[in-house]
């Protein structure tokens, strides 16, 4: 063999071993939101204000919020330098920043690599939509925060997107209620919930974070868009709506030293379906993860096969569900 030929055969080999090696991305399951105006706000509080009608164009919106089974393929396949340190529920002295990360082994409230990927800040969140968009050629992206509520409400006009009666949001959406709330006493000397937020009086038996897509859905077919954990928008933050855009676009101006979050998370009582907060983009706490929008093109639609994440996040939700059905309800505390 000729010594080009051979160098020839080691550079295929090295190619072949190197794209075996490869880290692929995980598609996330796409729920297809048909464009639509709403009216955008309410008079709720003055962070809301002034209602204003928005028109939003098609677009795909993340079926679950990231779980942390996706961005670990991210981590593995670009090395990225995930933070070490993050905001948790901690020590009886409520959240303090201490050691941990996106995984399971670390952040103090997951049990599940299926649970949202949180402890990434929003530097960590659009780093991953930027490259899963790169890898797959589709135009994945962080959502804006009006395409945000019309998904959330899903044409709903009411304070949550299922109606009015809070004592039912244990059916769709992992909230502060009784089964966090006697987490928090176990875990954490006592310290009961109800001194900082309040509690929902239901009970879902999930304690802390849970599996995403365990609740039913809104009207589009979206999961865990109320509590979980709260997610992030490309929009900064801002203190109303005044001169926000009405075309559904992202809201970004000025420095954007905050960005926007919506949707509450597994400790606050249940956020009304307008309801608005945000973080610094470099905040890295244990409450906060994201979810993926992506824009109509010429891409096909998604396969209507499941794919193996999704097969085996079924196996997950089936699995716990089994263990909270074990579980006794906590009922009303006593007076």
């Amino acid at each position: 063999m000729s010594i080009k030929l051979a160098l020839a055969s080691c550079l295929f080999l090295f190619a072949g071993s190197a794209a075996a090696q490869k880290v692929l991305p995980i598609e996330p399951p796409m729920v297809t939101i048909k464009g639509g105006e709403f009216m955008m706000g309410s008079v709720r509080s003055a962070h809301t204000q002034p209602v204003h009608a928005v028109t939003v164009k098609s677009f795909r919106l993340g079926k679950y919020e990231v779980t942390a089974a996706e961005f670990q393929r991210f981590a593995e396949a670009t090395r990225y330098q995930i933070p070490r340190m993050c905001n948790q529920l901690a020590t009886s002295r409520w959240m303090e920043v201490v050691p941990g990360d996106y995984t399971v082994a670390t952040t103090l409230q997951s049990l599940s690599k299926f649970e949202p990927a949180t402890c990434i800040g929003w530097n960590g969140a659009d780093a991953y939509v930027k490259w899963l968009a790169k890898e797959t050629g589709k135009m994945y992206r962080l959502p804006t925060e009006a395409e945000w509520e019309y998904a959330h409400r899903a044409a709903s006009t009411h304070r949550y997107f299922f109606g009015n009666d809070e004592s039912q949001a244990c059916r769709y959406g992992n909230l502060g209620d009784r089964s966090a709330e006697a987490a928090i006493r176990r875990d954490f000397n006592g310290m009961e919930s109800k001194e900082h937020v309040g509690v929902i009086p239901c009970d879902d038996k999930a304690g802390y974070a849970s599996i995403v897509g365990m609740y039913e859905p809104n009207a589009f077919g979206l999961h865990d868009t109320m509590g979980n954990v709260a997610e992030y928008l490309q929009d900064c933050g801002s203190d109303n709506y005044v001169g926000a855009p009405n075309d559904g676009s992202a809201w970004v101006n000025g420095e954007c030293k905050v960005r926007g979050l919506r949707g509450g998370t597994w400790h606050w009582r249940g956020f009304h379906a307008t309801a608005r907060s945000g973080r610094e983009p470099d905040f890295i706490g244990g409450l906060e993860g994201f979810r993926i929008a992506e824009d109509l093109g010429p891409t096909p639609a998604p396969n209507a096969t499941p794919s193996a994440f999704e097969t085996e996040l079924a196996q997950a939700q089936a699995a716990e569900r089994s263990r909270r059905a074990a579980i006794p309800d906590i009922g009303r505390p006593k007076s």
